[in-house]
């Protein structure tokens, strides 16, 4: 049966305005967890938590955040009258370590983490940088103590006004850089041997869901000697050949043609061979028809040059199987040897659930990933060594390397009261098969 998300704020009415509002004279009179609001539509409009709702919700990862628009209602605004705890202005408390990047200003936030070490133990940190409600960034830092700290290094995909030719005529808007993954390729020649892949499409006026021309995007690549050093010329790697693109991935097998919106790489090299994970799906949009919708994986053996689809590694039984609608967000890394697929469950199914939109991260270990096949039990359902769940908002969209020994796996979470930093990184100190950080830290 096709289900529609319960997180898709415009298949259902917002429960939350009928029984949190009241129109008083023109002005909202609000309560959510004792906390009182008062603002008129007016101040709402021009408040800077509509600016942000707004951008949240053709945001990047619209899967976890369409859900938060209408499930968080008009009640944190700031700027207007509030009476309640200071929490409400500082954000909720996570039992997690939020990272902050000594030198980069937050703006409204960091988000999708993606780091990466090399031989020499110097830990590269590649994440959005979010300015509502139109720019999503790339930005770059460093840590020198495997983790514990993180300070800024550059922006690597700034913003940038642009345009695109569309049916009726000449389209502006801004291009946004967003779910970077960062990749150390050391079989490759120095001058590449670092590579990143992000997500580049354009937004248009007034930046809503569907203000997002994913159409008109591709998963951009870049290289560079080192992090820190000069980075190549962003090339259209994965997309239309309309669009200039390199590789069409629907041409790369049979599998592959009725999809039209790959997004959320995740990447990693073994024995010279690099992987990239993708949620796929069928709609441009990337919203809907989610019984269609997977994460498939391709590779390269001759660093980016040429690329071959190797398979589907979850789809739409995956996520039922764990009461979910998708899975999405994916990452590939590895410890101790062995090889992980780290993904989110996103759009619980059951009326009372209370986050319906991204709900942690899951970690599965491959069987074979140059087979694309991951461990499973019995009953074929994803054997999952480790869950990590949100206690925030919503969150997931994790990654890791092993020599991230201080800091572990870092999660991301959104943080609706942290207003306007609402997009948020976190270490959370645990490994995935070693002993955790934390308990590296105590005493004999």
């Amino acid at each position: 049966m096709n289900q529609m998300p319960p997180y898709d704020h415009h298949t259902q009415p917002n429960r939350w305005h009928g029984r949190l509002m009241r129109q008083t004279l023109g002005r909202r009179k609000i309560m959510v967890n004792g906390i009182h609001f008062e603002s008129s539509v007016k101040d709402y409009r021009d408040s800077l938590f509509y600016k942000i709702r707004t951008a949240i919700k053709c945001c990047r990862r619209s899967l976890a955040v369409k859900l938060l628009v209408l499930l968080v209602p008009p009640a944190l605004v700031i700027g207007c009258c509030c009476t309640g705890p200071a929490w409400a202005k500082e954000g909720a408390r996570s039992q997690l370590e939020r990272i902050t990047i000594v030198g980069d200003k937050p703006n409204n936030g960091f988000f999708d983490p993606s780091v990466e070490y090399g031989k020499d133990g110097i830990g590269w940190l590649a994440y959005s940088m979010v300015t509502a409600p139109k720019y999503v960034e790339t930005h770059l830092a460093k840590s020198t103590d495997k983790g514990k700290t993180w300070s800024f290094v550059k922006v690597i995909n700034q913003r940038s006004k642009g345009s695109v030719n569309v049916k009726k005529g000449v389209q502006e808007g801004v291009w946004r850089h967003e779910t970077p993954t960062l990749l150390y390729d050391p079989k490759d020649i120095p001058a590449r041997r670092w590579k990143l892949f992000v997500h580049c499409y354009l937004t248009i006026p007034p930046y809503e869901t569907e203000d997002r021309l994913f159409e008109k995007g591709w998963i951009e690549y870049k290289y560079a000697a080192t992090p820190d050093g000069r980075w190549s010329e962003g090339i259209r790697l994965f997309g239309k050949k309309e669009n200039k693109c390199k590789v069409d991935l629907t041409t790369l097998h049979a599998d592959l043609k009725n999809f039209r919106h790959f997004s959320e790489p995740g990447s990693i090299a073994i024995d010279g061979t690099i992987y990239i994970s993708m949620d796929a799906s069928v709609t441009t949009s990337g919203l809907g028809k989610w019984e269609q919708r997977k994460i498939v994986l391709f590779s390269s053996k001759d660093h980016g040059t040429t690329w071959n689809y190797v398979g589907a590694l979850t789809d739409y039984n995956d996520a039922s199987a764990f009461g979910y609608v998708t899975m999405t967000g994916s990452s590939l890394v590895k410890e101790s040897g062995r090889i992980f697929l780290m993904l989110s469950p996103s759009g619980a199914k059951g009326l009372f659930k209370k986050n319906r939109a991204h709900d942690g991260t899951l970690v599965v270990e491959f069987h074979d990933i140059r087979h694309a096949k991951l461990k499973r039990d019995a009953k074929e359902k994803l054997a999952v060594l480790k869950t990590f769940k949100p206690d925030l908002n919503s969150g997931g969209l994790s990654d890791y390397d092993e020599q991230n020994t201080a800091g572990g796996i870092l999660f991301s979470q959104i943080n609706m009261p942290a207003i306007p930093e609402i997009f948020q990184i976190f270490s959370t100190k645990k490994r995935i098969v070693q002993q955790d950080a934390a308990a590296d830290a105590e005493p004999n």
